[in-house]
């Protein structure tokens, strides 16, 4: 199956504030993208797909930057895992196990993740 997030896909580690009281939430605009990024994925969708759980998929992610700037590789993977677990793609993203990760050239046009993955057969 494939999953296409199309945007900068951002981490949720660095879009975190904390109140003087010491609790942790996500900051605003984390919030609308991870909700754009939700809507993204429930449309691809396909009617009765049950929640992966289990490790026995392969998962090949390619992100594409809209711009130069470093990102924290890990931190964008785990946003998206996260997205993934909302959506009941996967029921946790511990069953993310064998797994992928290449970056394409920027391109500010197609800024995005092309999300694959497929059953492995023993």
């Amino acid at each position: 199956m494939r999953i296409v997030l199309k945007g900068q896909v951002r981490g949720g580690k660095n879009n975190m504030g904390v109140t003087r009281t010491g609790i942790h939430y996500p900051k605003p605009e984390f919030v609308l993208w991870r909700a754009n990024m939700m809507a993204q994925v429930e449309s691809q969708r396909p009617t009765g797909f049950k929640a992966i759980d289990n490790a026995g998929f392969h998962w090949d992610f390619c992100y594409t930057p809209s711009d130069k700037r470093r990102r924290d590789i890990p931190a964008l993977l785990d946003a998206v895992y996260h997205v993934l677990e909302r959506t009941k793609i996967i029921t946790d993203d511990y069953f993310i196990a064998n797994l992928h990760f290449s970056t394409m050239p920027v391109s500010k046009e197609n800024a995005g993740m092309i999300i694959d993955f497929v059953e492995v057969k023993p």
